[in-house]
């Protein structure tokens, strides 16, 4: 009985432990210019740097966790009235319809306000929770000064944004 006593504390006090180390792995920010995961709950903005003509790079400058669901009846204001110049805002978060009162009216949102002075596309790929590897999505435009929102009928817990560049017109 001592030994299974023993063998439940061990294993309880190594989960603690795990949990404070994931818990103070806290990335610094801003963080370096790359590609980054963002898990849902999360807002955050993107600090962007254009690398080339057209093409931009970014590091994220702050982030903040959002654990509250998003409705669409409401229309919420979740960015700042007064934006930092050649930033992204991001919300991505889970989001009802008609008050959540049905499971069909839940989705995944990932809301972009652009704040730089011209049209950006991107890519994305996302991680749903029912699978195991990461699958492209398509994606809209964000046009400066805009919320732009992109709604998944399923539950996403990661997604990571890329090749952010100017968006081309027809012209």
């Amino acid at each position: 009985m001592k030994k299974i006593f023993l063998f439940l504390l061990f294993i309880f006090l190594s989960q603690n432990t795990y949990a404070q180390e994931t818990e103070n792995n806290v990335q610094e920010l801003p963080t370096e210019y790359g590609v980054y995961t963002i898990p849902l709950w999360t807002k955050l903005t993107l600090e962007l740097k254009e690398t080339s003509k057209d093409n931009f790079e970014y590091r994220i400058i702050s982030s903040e966790t959002y654990d509250e669901m998003y409705s669409f009846d409401k229309r919420e204001k979740v960015f700042s009235d007064d934006p930092k110049e050649n930033t992204v805002d991001i919300l991505f978060v889970g989001a009802y319809y008609n008050e959540g009162k049905e499971d069909k009216d839940y989705k995944t949102l990932l809301k972009i306000r652009n704040n730089l002075k011209v049209p950006l596309m991107y890519k994305a790929d996302i991680k749903y929770y029912f699978k195991e590897d990461f699958e492209n999505t398509s994606i809209v435009g964000a046009f400066p000064g805009t919320d732009t929102q992109e709604i998944w009928a399923h539950k996403i817990d990661l997604i990571s944004l890329y090749d952010f560049e100017v968006l081309k017109m027809n012209e």
